[in-house]
């Protein structure tokens, strides 16, 4: 079987040869489902492209809606991190 190769190992850009329309395709079901669930808690996709654009990872955006859903995290917090996105 073979292993995929990642990124950071080719250094004259033939990586970029290796995405094609099935890697858009996942990425875009991936992206549609990470903005539904963002609704689910009560997080629009406006607010979660603020995060971006603030710096926040994919990992921390994910992180911070699973405690959101989970309920450990109130509005309170949830809105000092709209504010410091906006």
């Amino acid at each position: 079987m073979a292993t995929p190769q990642s990124p950071q190992s080719t250094t004259d850009g033939s990586q970029s040869k290796h995405f094609d329309e099935k890697d858009a395709i996942l990425l875009e079901n991936v992206t549609e489902k990470f903005v539904c669930y963002g609704l689910q808690v009560g997080v629009t996709p406006e607010e979660m492209i603020s995060l971006f654009d603030s710096g926040i990872s994919i990992h921390d955006l994910l992180a911070f809606l699973a405690a959101k859903s989970s309920g450990a995290i109130g509005s309170t917090v949830s809105d000092s991190m709209r504010q410091a996105a906006a």
